[in-house]
């Protein structure tokens, strides 16, 4: 197993041994020395990253000399290169002819098959060119260290705090997904403080004789901002994007809102509660669910179905997803754009994440003179010529957190019964006991005391023969005599005898 460093060549048993075939540039003759200054100069001003790799002195004979494949000039091959372009606009209509010239081009250079991810990866500025210094929390840090070269929706570019999983994960990644995940994931730098200088500061580089084929219509960059933990796609929102002018120092302030749901929901059917929890499911072979990438994989698993190939931008997960490599955006001619509104793509089985948290971006820029330039003594006495400064930062400690929980639960519709009727008609639980009680008693006397009347009767019959007396009843008889006198104006003072 070998591989090279600088002009020698490490074998496994750490002994070094110099080869013919890796000379380094003062050891080369003057006339080769010429030429390939000349070229370097050419490639600085041709704005051809490409040609920049060719011709770099510290490769191989061996592989520079794959470049010699064609017969072609230059400029017939920065044409062709363009067409690689077309990979970034999906609707752009492109020359079949020239895709072919291209694919025998490129199937020449590499000797067989090649991968078109890994070709527009080497093709596209790296971000030791990009970044020049960068700060995070107040103190200086290498850029190389804070910022990966990743994919997304624009291409391969320079992120910041991605805690995601790889970009490419091979088949055989999935029978140990969660100790890989621990592996390739990053740490997350978190927020220490508040204000400029505790937040991220960069020095960019606008690669002014760069621009071969630029996605943007101005000179600048396009800052993305996003979930850590979720695909940059700009479909399933969550996205922010602003743009970074050079001579510009540019302050980004973000403000958070959470949103978080109660546990207590997942009992409740998806299509109930709205959203799906991280670890309620492994969408697709995909470590932790998010919207953006439930998303994603409905698109391409839509754009495999009808062109058999996929965007070189998305990720890539198993044997499957890889095996479209080449430029061709798909084998035969017919039109794959669909008008219909029934064949359009319809991605019902996602559903926003119950716990996510989006980025609102207030951004604002402030034009920087050329000379020195010291913001807030981040980078003391950096002279400023094309460059432009960006910052990121938080600027207040409170955020909005929303909530999603259960509107009621059974003792709360319980209660509310139970207060609006003893409200309007005094109704509470104890008078249900009442009722109960009171029906109850007036069952059992409705039928248990009938039943036992029925039979006392049937024991205590009057005998027929027996005779009743009935005599008259005179109620003056029964008033006093004195009430008699009175009646007709006769008081007697005597007492009455009887």
């Amino acid at each position: 197993m070998l591989w090279v460093e600088r002009n020698k060549v490490k074998p496994k048993n750490n002994t070094f041994i110099k080869q013919a075939w890796m000379t380094k540039v003062s050891e080369k003759s003057p006339r080769l020395k010429t030429i390939l200054k000349y070229l370097k100069l050419y490639c600085s001003y041709s704005s051809v990253n490409s040609l920049k790799y060719l011709v770099d002195s510290q490769r191989p004979w061996f592989e520079s000399a794959n470049a010699k494949i064609t017969d072609r000039s230059v400029d017939e091959i920065l044409n062709l290169i363009m067409q690689l372009g077309n990979l970034y606009v999906s609707m752009m209509v492109t020359d079949n002819s020239n895709d072919v010239e291209l694919d025998k081009l490129l199937t020449t250079y590499y000797n067989g098959s090649y991968d078109v991810a890994q070709l527009m990866k080497t093709l596209t500025p790296q971000c030791s060119t990009i970044l020049l210094k960068c700060a995070l929390h107040g103190i200086d840090r290498n850029c190389s260290e804070l910022f990966e070269f990743r994919k997304t929706q624009d291409g391969y570019c320079c992120t910041f705090n991605y805690v995601r999983e790889s970009d490419d994960i091979p088949e055989n990644y999935y029978s140990n997904r969660l100790n890989n995940m621990i592996n390739l994931m990053r740490d997350q730098e978190r927020v220490q403080s508040l204000g400029i200088e505790s937040g991220l500061s960069v020095i960019l580089d606008p690669l002014l004789d760069d621009y071969f084929y630029s996605i943007l219509p101005i000179k600048g960059w396009k800052v993305t901002v996003f979930n850590p933990t979720a695909y940059p796609d700009m479909t399933s929102g969550g996205v922010t994007e602003v743009l970074a002018m050079p001579q510009y120092e540019t302050h980004l302030n973000l403000e958070a809102t959470l949103f978080s749901s109660s546990r207590t929901i997942i009992n409740l059917p998806r299509n109930k509660r709205k959203c799906i929890f991280s670890d309620e499911i492994v969408f697709s072979n995909i470590t932790m669910y998010t919207y953006s990438d439930c998303i994603v994989n409905c698109k391409i698993n839509d754009i495999q179905e009808f062109c058999g190939c996929r965007p070189f931008i998305y990720p890539r997960r198993g044997k499957k997803e890889s095996k479209q490599l080449t430029i061709f955006p798909y084998e035969d001619n017919h039109n794959f754009f669909v008008e219909e509104e029934d064949d359009a793509l319809h991605c019902l089985h996602c559903y926003p994440t119950c716990n996510d948290t989006t980025y609102a971006v207030l951004s604002r820029r402030n034009l920087m003179d050329h000379g020195i330039f010291e913001p807030n003594l981040l980078f003391s006495n950096y002279k400023i010529t094309n460059e432009g400064v960006l910052h990121v930062y938080f600027s207040k400690y409170r955020t909005i957190k929303l909530t999603q929980d259960m509107s009621s639960y059974w003792y709360n519709i319980l209660s509310d019964i139970g207060g609006l009727c003893g409200i309007f008609i005094g109704f509470s639980f104890i008078t249900i006991v009442e009722l109960l009680y009171f029906f109850v008693l007036l069952f059992c006397d409705l039928f248990c005391k009938k039943s036992a009347l029925q039979k006392d009767d049937c024991k205590a019959e009057i005998p027929p023969d027996q005779t009743q007396i009935t005599r008259e009843l005179y109620w003056n008889e029964l008033l006093p005599r004195s009430w008699h006198s009175a009646k007709y104006g006769k008081f007697s003072t005597k007492n009455a005898k009887y």
